[in-house]
């Protein structure tokens, strides 16, 4: 329709390049160290069977696809990330390996968000070419708030939406907080405080309100005064209720848009309920649905309906399969670190799509999968 959309833009980021880099590497090592000895067992059969089956289905799901070349782009997508979570799960990579970078990432981006925040626009300069976008308050489209009645931009760091930089920083932050707890109590302070503050200032609803469930279950397990905890849930409960009245979130336009997308993405399921209507072609079909409308040409904001609509029920029961094998062996290990970044992840897929529709948040939910899946728990 002559429009330009983000989402059926093939882009190779430099994360990709060194994605493939390592893959290349890695699977060239393998080819000079070939075990003679080594043979296909029954297991690993069924495992190449199933993951096979996988690939035609969607191979053969890009084919029917509206739009093949933006189907294909995604499965080459899927496949990257699949790579490398099954490169992290089969060299025992540890969380340590990590720790820092996700710091970093955490204070790096927090910073720059605090810097758009006061100054509402874009930093500029050198942060450009890092991937800030250039924006201000009279930007078509930008995202700002109503804050008690003063209009506020909210701060995108360089990530495509302020919900992406909090869902972000909430996940990073749990994978790392106990970490920097034991490294230095001081730090920890400012570092809680800084990512509390972004998370807040992004206005993130959904990242809230998951960050208040997991807070609170978290709390549960901590040794502390049972009236403390008490006002913990009180207070917390108290200001829920009392921003719910001033903001009332069932009347935004956000919440229309995404109830609308949610109708779109059912009407696309009851009419390709088996295949779907292809990877990555959600967007394309979308205005046929929204004729006479203003074109919201986005992802559904739920990532179940996203893979039902695009992959039908079949691609559906695929995932959740997947999903409930992972969170069954994270059951099975119990490691608190994962299990919160992991349901995280999960519930806050029920308000966005940004986990399998953007590049910083589906290189995160890989390396989390590949660090679950491996033998390291820490």
């Amino acid at each position: 329709m002559g429009l330009r959309v983000d989402y059926l833009s093939p882009t190779i980021y430099l994360t990709d390049i060194l994605v493939f880099l390592i893959l290349g590497t890695w699977i060239l090592d393998k080819f000079k160290i070939q075990n003679p000895k080594s043979k296909i067992t029954i297991k690993n059969s069924k495992f190449i069977f199933l993951l096979a089956a996988v690939f035609i289905f969607l191979l053969a799901n890009c084919f029917f696809a509206k739009n093949q070349g933006a189907a294909i782009y995604k499965l080459v997508k899927i496949g990257e990330f699949s790579l490398l979570g099954f490169y992290v799960a089969k060299n025992d990579y540890s969380l340590f390996t990590g720790h820092w970078s996700l710091v970093l990432a955490v204070v790096y981006s927090s910073l720059l968000a605090i810097a758009q925040f006061i100054k509402q626009s874009s930093v500029g300069g050198i942060f450009w070419w890092l991937g800030e976008r250039t924006f201000n308050g009279g930007t078509p489209g930008i995202a700002k708030t109503d804050f008690f009645g003063h209009l506020l931009l909210r701060p995108y760091a360089t990530f495509p939406h302020p919900n992406v930089l909090a869902g972000f920083v909430l996940v990073a932050f749990i994978l790392s907080a106990s970490f920097v707890y034991q490294k230095n109590k001081i730090f920890f302070a400012f570092y809680f405080l800084l990512s509390a503050f972004i998370i807040f200032i992004s206005f993130s609803q959904a990242v809230w309100l998951v960050g208040l469930v997991l807070g609170l279950w978290g709390l549960r397990n901590l040794k502390i005064n049972k009236w403390l905890k008490r006002l913990v849930y009180g207070g917390t409960i108290f200001v829920l209720i009392f921003y719910l009245i001033k903001v009332p979130i069932f009347t935004k336009e956000s919440f229309f848009q995404r109830l609308e997308l949610a109708k779109n993405a059912l009407q696309l399921i009851k009419q390709n309920p088996l295949v779907g209507v292809g990877l990555n072609n959600f967007i394309v079909n979308l205005p046929k649905f929204q004729q006479g409308q203003i074109l919201w040409l986005q992802p559904v904001h739920n990532i179940y309906f996203l893979v039902a609509a695009e992959t039908g029920i079949i691609g559906l029961t695929i995932f959740l399969w997947f999903l409930f094998l992972t969170f069954k062996k994270l059951l099975y290990s119990y490691t608190p670190i994962f299990l919160y970044s992991y349901i995280s992840i999960l519930l806050l897929g029920l308000f966005d799509h940004y986990w399998l529709t953007l590049q910083q948040t589906q290189l995160l939910f890989a390396i989390i999968l590949g660090l679950i899946w491996g033998k390291e728990k820490v």
